[in-house]
């Protein structure tokens, strides 16, 4: 498992909601996680998957998730739910029940 650092700051959750997803509850740089709430077991895989994601990229994440945004809004599927970082995540979520 990555060695990460999950930061729980509950302020983060209303500017999160106007500059992110209304719904969000994470964002992971590097290996800090940063919540504004204590996560379940399949949240914090969904985090952990990105972490691994910005382990295998390096900083050319950033630049690659924000491809896969336009890719998947131009597929028709939005930014997030086709986005295959956020497929990713989401199966490692699901793994973790």
């Amino acid at each position: 498992m990555p060695k990460h650092r999950v930061h729980i700051l509950p302020w983060l959750r209303r500017p999160g909601s106007l500059l992110l997803i209304p719904d969000w509850l994470a964002i992971t740089f590097g290996r800090d996680i940063f919540a504004w709430r204590r996560m379940n077991a399949s949240e914090l895989a969904h985090e952990l998957a990105h972490v691994r994601q910005w382990e295998r990229y390096g900083w050319s994440f950033g630049l690659r998730y924000l491809a896969a945004c336009v890719s998947s809004w131009r597929a028709g599927t939005g930014f997030y739910q086709g986005n295959g970082f956020e497929v990713e995540a989401r199966e490692a979520a699901e793994r973790a029940g």
